[in-house]
C-alpha cells in the first residue's frame, strides 16, 4: 500500500510539472466587450458590444446565461496579482488581435492551440491595482465541446455566441499596483510594472509619456540584445530585475514637470502589453493669519488677511466665518471678503491671498473668525482662526470731548455778543 501511494504521488506529480497547478474553482462575473461594424460598411464606423462574460476556473460550471471562458490549468494565476474581494473588482474581456502575424507559441498540455487571442483586463475599483491577461483560445477534446457552444472556426473575428463555452489559457500577463499616483513634490517615486510569462523569452520595454499635447519616450530596452537603447534625463529602471518580471520606471525628486500619463509596454511577440499609470501632483496649501488674536477698541478699524501658498493644482478654495463666544452655534459666513489673483512659485505652486475689513464694535467682543481653506489635496479643510476682544471707549474722555464742546461754542457765543454789543454802540445816535 505505501509503495502504491508513493507511486500515486509521484504520477501526480509529474501531471502537475506537465500543465501548471491545478486552479481552484472560482467564478468571476465579467464583461465581453467587442466591435461592430455599423452595416457591414466602414463609412458608418464601429460600434462598441457588450455582452455578460463569466471566467470560470477550475471544475466550476454554472447554467447562467453567459458567454462562459473557461481557464485550463496553467503555469500563471491571474488571481496572484488580485489581491480584494470579487465585489471590489471590474473584470472585461475582449478579441485581441496579432493582424496575421503568428509566431510559434510554446503550449503547456496536450490539447491544441488556435490563432485566436483574448484578453481580460481586472482593474480595483479603487484604484489600486490593474492586471491584463492574454488567454489562446484551445481546441478542446470531443468529450469537452459541445458543437452548439462552440465557435467553429479558427477566424480571429469568428462569432461567439451568447451562451458559448470557450476553453483558454493564460499565457502573459502585465500587471502595476500603481494605476494612479498622487504625490507631493520632491519625492522618490516608482512607477509599478511587472510582467509574467509561461516560457523564458527574450521581451522589449518601453515606456512613454503624455501631458497636455507633449509625447516623449523615456525609455527603451531591446530583449534580445539585453541593452538600454533609450533613457530620458531623470528616471532609471532596474535592469537588474527586468529578467525576473519587473519592468517598473524610476522618478527621483518628483516636480511638476513630472505630473502626466506613462505608458509602460512590454513587447512578446506578437502580444503588446500596455498599462497606463496616471501621475498627479498634489502638494497641499500652507495657511497663514496676519493675526492669531486681537484686542481692539471700539470702533477700531482692522484688516484680517488668510494666506494660502505653496499649493497644486490652481484650484483652492477659501472662506470666512464668524463664530460667536463659545456658544454651540453655527458659524455664520461672510461675504464682504477679497481675494488676490493666483500668484505663481518658480516650482509651479501658487499663492493666493483672502481678507476683509471690519470695523470693531462691542458685538465683535468674544468673536472668533475662522479662515477655511479647502484642496483636493486635503481630506478635511485647514482652518485658521483669530480671536477677537473689544473693549469699550472710556467714558471720561468723552466727557473731556463734551466738556471742550460746551467751552467751544460758550467762547464762540461770548465773541457774538461782544461783536453784536459794539455794532449797536456804533448804530446809536449821538444827542447833538
Amino acid at each position: 500500500m505505501m509503495l502504491f501511494r508513493h507511486l500515486y504521488i509521484l504520477v501526480i506529480g509529474i501531471a502537475l510539472a506537465q500543465n501548471g497547478h491545478t486552479l481552484p474553482n472560482r467564478k468571476l462575473d465579467c464583461t465581453f466587450r467587442e466591435e461592430k461594424q455599423d452595416d457591414g460598411t466602414p463609412v458608418l464606423g464601429h460600434t462598441t458590444v457588450t455582452r455578460k462574460a463569466l471566467l470560470l476556473f477550475g471544475d466550476i460550471d454554472t447554467d447562467e446565461e453567459a458567454i462562459r471562458f473557461k481557464v485550463k490549468d496553467s503555469s500563471l494565476d491571474i488571481f496572484h496579482y488580485v489581491g480584494t474581494k470579487p465585489d471590489d473588482l471590474e473584470c472585461e474581456i475582449s478579441r485581441y488581435s496579432t493582424h496575421g502575424f503568428h509566431v510559434p507559441w510554446p503550449h503547456q498540455g496536450a490539447e491544441l492551440t488556435e490563432n485566436k487571442w483574448f484578453t481580460v483586463t481586472i482593474k480595483n475599483r479603487h484604484g489600486k491595482f490593474t492586471t491584463t491577461s492574454f488567454m489562446r483560445k484551445l481546441k478542446a477534446s470531443n468529450l469537452e465541446v459541445n458543437e452548439k457552444s462552440e465557435a467553429p472556426t479558427d477566424d480571429e473575428d469568428s462569432p461567439i455566441g451568447n451562451t458559448d463555452t470557450l476553453l483558454v489559457q493564460v499565457n502573459y500577463i502585465i500587471h502595476t499596483s500603481t494605476p494612479l499616483i498622487r504625490t507631493k513634490l520632491k519625492q522618490d517615486l516608482v512607477l509599478d510594472c511587472g510582467y509574467k510569462i509561461d516560457h523564458s523569452t527574450d521581451v522589449n520595454i518601453d515606456w512613454r509619456y503624455q501631458y497636455k499635447g507633449v509625447k516623449k519616450k523615456l525609455f527603451s530596452y531591446n530583449g534580445r540584445n539585453q541593452q538600454v537603447e533609450h533613457i530620458e534625463k531623470g528616471v532609471g529602471a532596474f535592469l537588474d530585475q527586468i529578467k525576473n518580471g519587473n519592468a517598473s520606471l524610476r522618478i527621483r525628486n518628483v516636480d511638476i514637470n513630472n505630473e502626466g500619463s506613462y505608458t509602460c509596454l512590454v513587447y512578446v511577440p506578437p502580444l503588446f502589453g500596455t498599462h497606463t499609470i496616471n501621475l498627479e501632483i498634489m502638494e497641499p496649501p500652507k495657511v497663514s493669519l496676519n493675526h492669531d488674536s486681537l484686542s481692539l477698541k471700539e470702533g477700531d478699524e482692522q484688516k484680517l488677511a488668510c494666506d494660502a501658498e505653496m499649493y497644486y493644482p490652481l484650484d483652492v478654495t477659501m472662506k470666512w466665518q464668524r463664530q460667536q463666544g463659545r456658544e454651540h452655534l453655527l458659524p455664520v459666513y461672510l461675504t464682504n471678503t477679497v481675494f488676490s489673483s493666483h500668484k505663481p512659485n518658480k516650482d509651479g505652486t501658487f499663492n493666493v491671498t483672502s481678507y476683509f475689513r471690519f470695523t470693531a464694535s462691542l458685538r465683535d467682543d468674544g468673536a472668533t473668525f475662522i479662515c477655511q481653506v479647502g484642496h483636493i489635496s486635503l481630506e478635511k479643510a485647514i482652518k485658521r482662526y483669530v480671536h477677537v476682544n473689544v473693549e469699550a471707549r472710556s467714558q471720561i474722555l468723552l466727557y473731556i470731548l463734551i466738556l471742550i464742546l460746551s467751552l467751544f461754542f460758550c467762547a464762540v457765543l461770548i465773541i457774538l455778543l461782544i461783536h453784536l454789543s459794539k455794532v449797536m454802540d456804533k448804530n446809536k445816535k449821538k444827542p447833538y
